[in-house]
């Protein structure tokens, strides 16, 4: 990698989310059509779109996208946890039945059976994910 792509791959100390197939070079960033030489940042979670700002250049705005991935990255997950064997998934909890709230917290909703079973909101995703696992009978054998 030459020193010019390793400027561009890195930024304020944040790894930029590079992406072959866009205009602009980066993930999240797309350049505005109606301000010349402007770029707007933006993320999906699920189906929404989150906006995250309009900058002057597009690694300005490829930090600001590395900035706000990096507060929604799931974290390292566990694939046992209190004797459970735990269902993992590539969401963005990292648990299948598990969903991140718009408050914070963490609605577990795993399928038993043939339907979605409420078990309630907790703190983090992993109590979330036992919570599910021992609703779908997930223990260790």
């Amino acid at each position: 990698m030459s020193s010019r792509e390793a400027l561009v791959a890195e930024a304020e100390g944040l790894k930029l989310h590079l992406a072959g197939g866009s205009t602009t070079g980066y993930k999240g960033v797309r350049k505005l059509t109606q301000q010349a030489g402007r770029f707007e940042a933006r993320r999906y979670e699920g189906s929404r779109t989150i906006y995250i700002g309009v900058f002057d250049t597009a690694v300005e705005a490829a930090v600001a996208y590395a900035r706000a991935i990096g507060e929604y990255q799931p974290p390292t997950v566990s694939a046992e946890a209190e004797g459970f064997r735990l269902q993992l998934c590539s969401n963005g909890t990292g648990y299948k039945g598990v969903c991140k709230q718009p408050s914070g917290r963490f609605k577990a909703h795993p399928k038993v059976g043939d339907r979605k079973v409420y078990l309630g909101t907790f703190d983090t995703a992993l109590e979330a994910a036992v919570a599910c696992a021992r609703a779908v009978g997930g223990r260790r054998t």
